[in-house]
Formats: structure tokens, C-alpha cells, sequence
């Protein structure tokens, strides 16, 4: 593969790292590599009472929402296969959640996507969202890949104090590397 193929595909990845999740993690968090700052503990999501915009953990009609912000730090378009954009390629990807851009973390995100269908540039994909006290699994399908447009996936399982979690995920691009993700969860 060319060099500029690769940066050409490194490029799209960044832009559809969200959008491709298949399996999404949220745990404890923290800073990228694995330091913590010992100064101040992550702040964890915030609960509003009117369920409005700013609530980042509200509680919902049997269950809560979960509304969080995803920084991408790592995003990787793998070409297996054909050369160039085939079905059977991997977008991986990983970074930080936040309850609002700029707050420190409040956990992780990482997942990959697997292009199954060239007509539409889409692909199955798994997230795995790392909160404190557990995790959150997510999958479906991503269509638009590398400028992604709202999804909605669902959300297949999870660990801890979501060992039960059923419900569904919207992603919604906000930038390029930002994104937000609002977990409807059920069964908690």
C-alpha cells in the first residue's frame, strides 16, 4: 500500500472512529497510558433532575441515560485483503469519555468496524464503554464511513453495575475526533 493511502486511510479512520464502534468499554478511566494524576479523582457524570441537554447520567422511564463525550485518540484503518478499500477492512479505535468537552475523563471507549458493504461505505461494529463500576457493550451498524451520520445501536450487555444492561447507544459526530454518545440503558 502507498504511503499516501495509508495517511489517506488513518485520516478517514479518524473522522469514523465513533461512527464504526462495534464494542464499546467504560470503566473507571483515566489519563491516556495508564497515569493517573493523583491530585483530583475523575468527576463522575452528572445527574439532572429535568432529563434535559446538559444531564449527562439521568435517570429515564425504566432505566437511565447515560450521555457522555468520546475523544478519539486512536483511530486505524487497517487494509486486509485487497488492496485499497474492500469489504473485510478494520477500523480500531480508542480514547477518552468525558462528562463534557474538557472535564477530565470519566472512563474509556474502544471498538473496531468491519466494512461489509462498499455501496454504502458501511460496517458492523462493536464498542465496549469502561465507566466506574463497569462496562457497557454496544453493536450495529455504522453507514457513511468517513463522514458518519447519527446512529443508533444496541447496547448487548454489560459488567458490574450493568451486568444486566439492555437498551440502546446514539452516537452523533461532533467533530471529526469528538464525539457524543447517549446510552439509553434498561436492566441495570
Amino acid at each position: 500500500m502507498m504511503k499516501t493511502g495509508r495517511q489517506r486511510m488513518r485520516h478517514a479512520a479518524l473522522a469514523t472512529g465513533a461512527a464504526v464502534v462495534v464494542s464499546l468499554t467504560l470503566s473507571g478511566g483515566g489519563p491516556p497510558g495508564g497515569r493517573q494524576d493523583h491530585t483530583q479523582a475523575p468527576a463522575p457524570p452528572t445527574v439532572s433532575k429535568d432529563g434535559g441537554s446538559q444531564a449527562k447520567d439521568a435517570p429515564v422511564r425504566g432505566g437511565r441515560t447515560i450521555r457522555v463525550t468520546a475523544n478519539l485518540q486512536v483511530g486505524e484503518e487497517l487494509d486486509l485483503g485487497a488492496q485499497g478499500r474492500s469489504v473485510g477492512d478494520q477500523f480500531v479505535f480508542s480514547g477518552n469519555l468525558r462528562s463534557r468537552p474538557g472535564d477530565r475523563p470519566v472512563g474509556r471507549f474502544g471498538g473496531f468496524c468491519v466494512i461489509n458493504d462498499l455501496q454504502r461505505n458501511a460496517g458492523e461494529c462493536s464498542l465496549t464503554a469502561v465507566l466506574e463500576g463497569g462496562q457497557i457493550a454496544v453493536q450495529g451498524e455504522q453507514a457513511g464511513i468517513p463522514t458518519p451520520s447519527p446512529v443508533t445501536n444496541a447496547i448487548t450487555g454489560g459488567t458490574g453495575k450493568f451486568r444486566n444492561a439492555h437498551g440502546q447507544m446514539t452516537l452523533r459526530v461532533l467533530t471529526a475526533s469528538t464525539w457524543e454518545l447517549t446510552f439509553h440503558v434498561t436492566g441495570h
